[in-house]
């Protein structure tokens, strides 16, 4: 062989010729006195002489030696095919690239490469897109052609949001086979679905009260299309970071939008005003309408009353007239003299004398007066 290193050879292909001994060059060598490097033939053939000395007949010739080195190798093999899986993995085993099912975390096992193979996608890992924009670090930079979007009156808003989604556990082999790019699809079909919304609504709602319930119907639409597609993933949440109007109109839709909630706010403090005062009107017209009532109710009785009162008394007097007419004379003066401190005068002359008292009057002891002094005179020494 050429690279042998036999006595009186010529060193190999390292050797200078004539080069014996220490004084061999070479690329370790410095020249004089340095180490010769290790002889590659020489390593080769002791190995390959210990392997014999194992081996049994000595040799590979042997159909039994063979065997066995073919089992060493194929066992070898086979442990190569033992696997470990993460805590928030799911193992994807196939077999000559045929899906044969899914493992959970610990050691597992599957047939080796090439017979076999195993992914482990990540199932509990938060994946987020940015739409609209691009952030990195502190910097936020805007993407005109994915943000401005054309609303339902024809108005057009700048709107950013963010997609935030997992892995489906359940669904991890559909991940795995049915999804070649996850971000671009997802980020493809949540920025159709957010045109869709946004072409059904009025733009001064997407400004003002309504950005929830586009984040949730958009989180909706986006699930469902990759449930079609049976893409194995699970839409965690989606969220409008900012909504505004175009740049270039943006100072005239906040005064508009300031106009309007001015316009609000008159019209709160007006039905304010409305429900304190509409109520203590009705309950007054209520009131008075009542107190006619009862008004009317009173009246209509009395009249009632003094009619019944009047036809009695005139059935009386049909019967009696003279007795009646008395009657009548009597009480009617009793009611007209009964408040008043009377004096009779007797036409004839006749009457009390005595001093003070004039000739033909009398005077008439007003008894009430005298009655009622002693009771309020004893009330007030109580």
């Amino acid at each position: 062989m050429p690279w042998s290193n036999q006595s009186g050879g010529g060193g190999g292909p390292w050797g200078r010729p004539g080069g014996g001994g220490g004084n061999g060059g070479g690329p370790w060598g410095g020249g004089g006195g340095g180490k010769t490097p290790p002889d590659l033939e020489d390593l080769l053939r002791r190995g390959q002489d210990r392997l014999r000395g194992v081996m049994p007949g000595g040799g590979f010739g042997g159909g039994k030696g063979l065997l066995i080195a073919a089992g060493l190798v194929v066992g070898a093999w086979l442990l190569t095919g033992f696997y470990i899986v993460k805590p928030n993995e799911v193992g994807i085993n196939t077999i000559f690239g045929r899906y044969t099912g899914s493992t959970a975390e610990g050691l597992r096992y599957n047939f080796p490469y090439p017979i076999g193979t195993v992914q482990k996608p990540n199932v509990g890992v938060v994946n987020s897109i940015q739409i609209g924009y691009t952030a990195a670090g502190t910097r936020t930079r805007d993407v005109p052609e994915e943000s401005l979007m054309l609303t339902g009156d024809e108005n057009i808003v700048d709107l950013d949001f963010e997609v935030q989604w997992r892995v489906n556990p359940a669904k991890a082999e559909d991940y795995v086979f049915n999804l070649a790019n996850p971000d671009g699809t997802i980020k493809a079909i949540a920025e159709s679905a957010m045109r869709e919304v946004v072409g059904r609504r009025n733009i001064q709602a997407i400004l003002t009260n309504e950005q929830s319930s586009i984040a949730q119907e958009v989180k909706e639409i986006l699930q469902s299309a990759l449930d079609e597609y049976g893409a194995g993933v699970r839409i965690e949440v989606v969220q409008l970071t900012s909504v505004n109007p175009p740049p270039e109109v943006r100072p005239a839709f906040i005064d508009v939008n300031a106009a309007q909630q001015y316009a609000q706010q008159v019209r709160n403090e007006a039905e304010t005003y409305a429900s304190r005062e509409v109520p203590q009107a009705r309950g007054k017209a209520s009131q008075v309408i009542q107190g006619a009532e009862a008004f009317r109710t009173q009246a209509t009785a009395d009249a009632t009353g003094q009619a019944a009162r009047f036809s009695q008394v005139y059935q009386s007097y049909k019967a009696a007239p003279a007795v009646i007419r008395e009657r009548i004379f009597l009480e009617t003066m009793e009611k007209v003299l009964g408040s008043v401190n009377k004096v009779i005068i007797d036409q004839n002359g006749s009457g009390v004398s005595g001093a003070g008292a004039a000739a033909g009057v009398l005077p008439v002891l007003p008894l009430t007066d005298t009655l009622r002094a002693p009771a309020a005179s004893g009330a007030t020494s109580r």
